[in-house]
């Protein structure tokens, strides 16, 4: 073990590498996992603060600048009433056995408002539980398939989203490949990911736009 000095203070409040991108499997699994881990700086008195070596008083300062550019999502009125249908419509959704069409859900504003972090935090935590239910293990894989399990889907659409190009969107989140594949043979490849792995959400994200 190592002593550590006055001024050896702990740098976890600079999280390594870059940012995850939510649009593949990977990169929504590793933001699901670790979108909590972010400790905020400890509120100091300005007596405290002025105590501090100056390598730990920039050291502070540098955490509580990562403190305002992490700040967590604030729960309002209208978040609790987005978070209660949203959760809803995704357990009801996914809880469902009959081939009928599932019920989506719209959420609209206008841009900075916390829709899309509102959403992603809502589906992440459904999709905390229902990996803990069964055990992080798809219950419906095929014997001997290695099908990667994705009960959410996350996606963001192409700023001019057609049909086809929202699909291809689709399976890059899973890796899939797209290339020479028409429209009917897209919308029946993005059908059979979302069986294969078992994705019970699908989010797709729609650039704001004049």
């Amino acid at each position: 073990m190592t002593a550590k000095g006055d001024d050896d203070v702990s740098y976890s409040f600079l999280l390594p590498g870059q940012p995850p991108m939510r649009d593949t499997v990977e990169g929504w699994a590793r933001w699901r996992r670790t979108r909590h881990d972010f400790a905020p700086a400890p509120r100091l008195d300005l007596a405290a603060w002025r105590a501090m070596s100056p390598r730990k008083r920039a050291l502070h300062d540098l955490h509580r600048a990562a403190t305002h550019a992490n700040l967590p999502l604030l729960h309002t009125p209208m978040s609790r009433e987005v978070a209660k249908l949203l959760h809803g419509r995704i357990r009801t959704n996914a809880l469902k056995l009959k081939p009928s069409t599932r019920a989506g859900v719209m959420i609209t504003g206008g841009g900075y408002q916390g829709k899309t972090e509102t959403a992603c935090e809502i589906a992440a935590a459904f999709e905390d539980s229902w990996l803990e239910l069964h055990q992080h293990v798809n219950p419906d894989a095929l014997p001997g398939a290695r099908d990667l399990y994705a009960p959410v889907a996350y996606v963001q659409t192409p700023v001019t989203a057609k049909p086809k190009s929202t699909s291809k969107a689709v399976l890059n989140f899973y890796g899939a490949p797209t290339k020479n594949l028409d429209l009917p043979d897209l919308v029946h490849q993005v059908a059979a990911s979302l069986n294969d792995h078992g994705t019970k959400a699908l989010l797709l994200d729609f650039t704001d736009r004049p």
